[in-house]
């Protein structure tokens, strides 16, 4: 990449939320860990069982990649209500 996310984020002087879901086949938990630690003051929220693209999974491949071209399936239960807090705050 041309840039380093974790240089990037921690030049920010606005508040920052950093979602990961556990099941994310292209970003790993531990990448958002290294965000936070660039930019300590973000808001980290981790959720279980939630993929790339924010819906809900567990940690099948087959099943995790059905719904980045479905719509059938909902957004992760929660995380709606997790980036309302966060903007209202």
């Amino acid at each position: 990449m041309k840039y380093n996310p974790a240089k990037e984020i921690a030049k920010l002087k606005i508040p920052v939320l950093i979602i990961q879901g556990t099941t994310d086949l292209q970003v790993q938990v531990s990448d958002a860990r290294i965000l936070k630690a660039a930019k300590p003051d973000a808001q980290l929220d981790i959720i279980d069982n939630m993929n790339h693209v924010l819906k809900e999974s567990d940690n099948d491949q087959q099943h995790n990649l059905a719904t980045y071209r479905s719509p059938d399936f909902p957004l992760k239960a929660g995380l709606m209500n997790d980036l309302m807090q966060f903007i209202k705050h």
